[in-house]
């Protein structure tokens, strides 16, 4: 996945142009010439695979058909698993699959996902549809988080309408027995390697053509101004006795003086701006994202068994999609990663910005000042902890 995520989900060159005049704001239809541009990401035989070999239970895997849930009796069996012939059957009668969260069992849902997620510091979602010929997943609705959809397989006719909310909340939900949907204000069908932006609160709707669709809805939850506000606010009453304080006696009594309890909450909030240290509640902030990003391997039992082993010779690497940063304390320095630590002496610093760098590197080619056997430790440690990956590192026989 490219740094510029966002832009290579659009097929555009950058994303500057997109998040100045789209995002949050306005619908884009990203069309593209290459109907097999995310291929590689997801496909049907690898649905086919999760449906019928991965065990995956309700509601992980749900079926509905025109916005409508389908009784789970009709395709569940023992312990909420999900018969997949039964799934199948359904599938082939009209309904749609859902493969909800699937960026915790498939790797390019994970990298997905991973990208978004780095470039715009919130966490991510995904909903896989598999939708056949001639059907209609869901009626009209909007969402309470922005949306990405790429068109991985078939295609989709979509309209977007008037009507909903501008920047709904979490708990601001379509309810189709309240809300109905305005105009149509535009219709277009979504092609194979094309995507579709659609923000927050738009109304929208999407059917199949004459051939399975499979598409990957990428959700990205919203942190608010109101959010960072909360967040703020907290930091001050961690640190303040002013906010702990009570309200006066009697404040919610008929004739109490609500036009000085207004005007003390009033200087209380002007001194959130000036007094709060936003710098910590954003770095908080990272640390609960970065914790909730899960990197995915193949090979971490052989590389942790292994990573005594390393040498000098060997190329090693930081784990693709695995966050980290550097902090210098007491004289050492510090990895964080995903809600980590790990310490190592200061002289690491070259090797470990090296490494961040995503470069493969040569393992004995870093000047770092530490001799090999120090920096051996500090590889090995580093690959036991699921952070590095050495090209050369094998597990000793079982039973050796």
């Amino acid at each position: 996945m490219k740094a510029d995520a966002i832009a290579w989900i659009l097929d555009l060159p950058d994303s500057n142009d997109f998040v100045s005049e789209h995002l949050g704001r306005r619908w884009l239809h990203a069309k593209s010439g290459r109907r097999d541009r995310f291929a590689d990401l997801l496909s049907l035989t690898q649905l086919d695979e999760v449906l019928g070999t991965y065990g995956v239970r309700l509601p992980t895997i749900r079926l509905v058909r025109a916005d409508e849930d389908i009784p789970a009796s009709e395709y569940v069996w023992r312990d909420s698993m999900v018969d997949p012939a039964q799934a199948a059957r359904l599938f082939s009668q009209g309904a749609t699959i859902i493969f909800g969260a699937l960026q915790d069992r498939h790797e390019g849902m994970r990298r997905l996902c991973s990208g978004v997620s780095e470039q715009v510091c919130a966490r991510t979602q995904t909903n896989i549809y598999l939708t056949p010929p001639d059907s209609q997943g869901f009626k009209p609705h909007w969402d309470t988080h922005d949306v990405y959809v790429l068109q991985v397989e078939g295609s989709k006719r979509w309209r977007i309408y008037g009507g909903g909310p501008e920047q709904p909340l979490q708990d601001q939900k379509f309810d189709p027995k309240v809300h109905e949907p305005g105009e149509v204000e535009a219709e277009f069908t979504l092609e194979a390697g094309e995507s579709l932006y659609i923000p927050r609160g738009i109304m929208h709707a999407a059917v199949t053509t004459e051939e399975i669709s499979l598409h990957i809805t990428l959700g990205v939850m919203p942190y608010t101004w109101s959010d960072l506000l909360v967040d703020c606010v907290s930091e001050l009453v961690e640190r303040s006795p002013e906010w702990r304080r009570n309200v006066p006696f009697g404040f919610a009594r008929e004739g109490a003086d609500t036009d000085a309890l207004k005007a003390h909450l009033a200087a209380l909030a002007a001194r959130v701006g000036v007094e709060a240290d936003v710098s910590t509640v954003i770095a908080e902030r990272q640390r609960v994202f970065e914790s909730s990003v899960r990197p995915r391997a193949a090979d971490l039992l052989r590389q942790a068994a292994g990573a005594a082993g390393v040498g000098e010779g060997d190329r090693v690497r930081w784990r693709p999609g695995v966050t980290g940063r550097i902090e210098p304390r007491n004289g050492r320095v510090v990895v964080v990663s995903g809600g980590r630590e790990v310490d190592f002496p200061a002289a690491a610093t070259e090797t470990l910005h090296r490494l961040l760098s995503g470069d493969a590197v040569v393992a004995s080619d870093v000047d770092d000042g530490l001799d090999w056997e120090s920096r051996r430790v500090v590889l090995s440690a580093l690959i036991r902890e699921g952070l590095v990956a050495s090209d050369s590192v094998t597990a000793p026989s079982v039973g050796a």
